[in-house]
C-alpha cells in the first residue's frame, strides 16, 4: 500500500510540475520567432494575407512571425507538417477549409479532427469567388448564362483547380442548379484558369478577383456575379448569384482558411494568439491590404472556427455526394 501511495504521490507531483512548466512557458511566450506555415505557393492571395498579418502580429508579440510556404498535395503537406509539430506555439498554420475533405481525397487519410490533430485559433479570411465568363460570349447576367448554358451542345466548359477544389464543386453545383451538364478542365490555380477564360479556351470559371482583374480591365473577361450571400466591397456593383435567382446552395462555396496550432498547444497561448490575431484583422490597413488581394478578413473565437470547419466538411461532402463526383485527382 505504501508503494502504491508513493507512486501516486510521485505521479501527481510530476503532473503538477508539467502543468506548472507549461504555464510558465505560456506566460513567457513567445521567447523566439514563430513559424507560420502556409500550404500554398508564395505570391497568391493567401500568401499575401498571411504575410500581412504575420508582420503586424510580430510587432505585437515582440518576436518575428516568419511565413514558411509548404505547398503540395492539395494543401495536405503543409497541414500535416503543422499537425505533427511540437505543440509549443512556435509552429502555426493556415488551414484551408478543404482540409476537411482530405479523407475523401486520399485513401490513406483519416478525417482531420479538432482537438486531436489541431487546435483552432481563429477564422482568418475567405477569398470570395466570382462567376467569370469570356467577354466575347453573349452573357451579361446570370439569366444570360443560363440561356447560353442550355443551348450549348454538351454544355459549357469551365476551369477548376482539381476535383476536390471549391472551384470544381461550386461550378458543378451551379450547373446542376440550372439543369445542365458541363465540361470541366483542370488548371493549376485561378491564374491559369483566368488566362484560359480570357483566351476562349473555356467558357467560364469561379475565380478570385485578383486573378480576374487584369483580364477584366483588358476587356477579355466579364464578371457577372459573386457566389457569396453578400456583395463584395471589391465590386459592390456586382450582384450575387442569389440576387439573380440562382439557388443559394452555392453561396459561400469558396476558399476560406483559419489559423491553427498542433493539438495540445497550451490554452494560454491559444488565447493570446486569438486575441492578438483578431485585433490585427481589424486594423484598417490590414483590412485594406487583404481586400486588395481579394481576401475578406474574418476573425472569431476558436470554437467558431471549429464549428465552421465541421459544418463546411459536412456541407461539401454532401455536395460531392449529391453531384456523384469523386474528389480524388
Amino acid at each position: 500500500m505504501q508503494n502504491i501511495r508513493g507512486w501516486w504521490t510521485r505521479a501527481t507531483a510530476g503532473a503538477l510540475l508539467a502543468w506548472a512548466a507549461m504555464g510558465a512557458a505560456a506566460a513567457d511566450y513567445p521567447e523566439r520567432p514563430v513559424r507560420l506555415v502556409v500550404s500554398v505557393q508564395p505570391g497568391g492571395a493567401t500568401d499575401i494575407a498571411a504575410r500581412t498579418v504575420a508582420h503586424k502580429l510580430g510587432e505585437r508579440l515582440g518576436q518575428s512571425v516568419v511565413v514558411e510556404n509548404k505547398p503540395g498535395a492539395a494543401t495536405r503537406l503543409g497541414t500535416e507538417f503543422v499537425t505533427k509539430a511540437r505543440p509549443d506555439g512556435y509552429t502555426l498554420g493556415l488551414f484551408f477549409g478543404i482540409a476537411g475533405l482530405f479523407q475523401l481525397m486520399f485513401d490513406d487519410y483519416a478525417p482531420l479532427q479538432p482537438g486531436k490533430d489541431f487546435d483552432a485559433v481563429t477564422l482568418f479570411a475567405r477569398a470570395p469567388s466570382f462567376l467569370a465568363v469570356n467577354a466575347a460570349l453573349p452573357v451579361h447576367s446570370v439569366a444570360d448564362f443560363i440561356a447560353y448554358a442550355k443551348q450549348k451542345n454538351g454544355g459549357p466548359s469551365f476551369g477548376h483547380s482539381g476535383n476536390a477544389s471549391t472551384t470544381n464543386l461550386g461550378a458543378l453545383a451551379l450547373l446542376k442548379s440550372v439543369g445542365v451538364a458541363g465540361i470541366g478542365v483542370a488548371y493549376k490555380g485561378n491564374g491559369p484558369t483566368a488566362v484560359a477564360i480570357a483566351a476562349g479556351d473555356i467558357d467560364f470559371g469561379l475565380i478570385d478577383y485578383p486573378s480576374a482583374r487584369p483580364m477584366v480591365e483588358r476587356g477579355a473577361i466579364r464578371l457577372i456575379a459573386i457566389t457569396e450571400p453578400r456583395r463584395s466591397p471589391l465590386r459592390p456593383d456586382l450582384p450575387t448569384t442569389g440576387e439573380q435567382g440562382i439557388t443559394r446552395s452555392i453561396d459561400g462555396v469558396t476558399p476560406w482558411f483559419f489559423l491553427a496550432a498542433p493539438a495540445g498547444t497550451p490554452p494560454a497561448v491559444i488565447a493570446l494568439l486569438n486575441r492578438q490575431v483578431n485585433e490585427v484583422l481589424k486594423l484598417p490597413e490590414v483590412v485594406e491590404r487583404l481586400q486588395a488581394a481579394g481576401v475578406d478578413a474574418e476573425g472569431s473565437t476558436p470554437a467558431q472556427a471549429v464549428e465552421r470547419f465541421q459544418a463546411d466538411r459536412e456541407r461539401l461532402t454532401g455536395i460531392a455526394r449529391d453531384l456523384g463526383v469523386s474528389l480524388k485527382n
